[in-house]
């Protein structure tokens, strides 16, 4: 092999490691300290892209984004779309966004109807 074929191959080897690094979402942007909300189900649990998601409704109105782990731990813990009504009280654990201005949490684990759904089960 010449060089600039080493080069090239090395290159774009390079490039597809970095996608998946840039995808992640890592723990950086949320608060440290343990976040817990209730509500209801707003928006039903989606398993595209990165992670899972799902929104949640509190009593004063604030729609909450519900950040879950990636869609395969997702439905180890048994969530997916169907198994929580929309409009069902829910309880989430997890991580607010360090920026106030979003409602948004990393979730760690959802409670519905006293069972526990553990998307990040290392974590608590």
């Amino acid at each position: 092999m010449n060089r600039h074929t080493v080069f090239l191959s090395s290159a774009a080897l390079a490039a597809a490691l970095a996608v998946p690094a840039t995808a992640h979402h890592g723990w950086g942007g949320q608060q440290s300290e343990q976040f817990e909300l209730s509500g209801k189900l707003h928006r039903d649990v989606s398993l595209a892209g990165p992670h899972g998601s799902m929104q949640l409704i509190d009593d004063k109105g604030q729609v909450w984004e519900i950040t879950l782990a990636p869609p395969a731990r997702v439905e180890r813990s048994g969530l997916k779309a169907g198994v929580i009504p929309l409009g069902a009280s829910i309880s989430i654990s997890g991580h607010r966004s360090s920026d106030a201005k979003k409602f948004e949490v990393k979730t760690e684990r959802v409670t519905y109807n006293g069972r526990n759904f553990d998307v990040y089960p290392d974590r608590l």
